[in-house]
């Protein structure tokens, strides 16, 4: 997890992996690795916002969040929403 109040695990700015941050826990200042079932860390790809529509958003459990890729991650900048 990447936070302001945890230690930073090491991040490979040479891939562009998933990252999620939610409305209701410091948007844009906390941000959350994506992950698959076993712990994976995934790559941001076109299928990302799809994945995570289906991991955080259930029939009356609506989640609002944001997603990015490593590089706009370290600039607080999440690149797509479901706001």
């Amino acid at each position: 997890m990447y936070s302001k109040d945890t230690q930073m695990e090491k991040i490979d700015l040479n891939k562009e992996m998933a990252w999620v941050t939610f409305l209701h826990e410091g948007w844009e200042t906390i941000w959350h690795p994506v992950t698959d079932v076993m712990g994976n860390h995934l790559e941001f790809d076109d299928g990302i916002m799809d994945h995570c529509r289906s991991q955080f958003n259930r029939e009356g459990n609506w989640v609002s969040f944001g997603i990015a890729p490593t590089s706009q991650m370290i600039l607080k900048n999440s690149v797509r929403d479901n706001l």
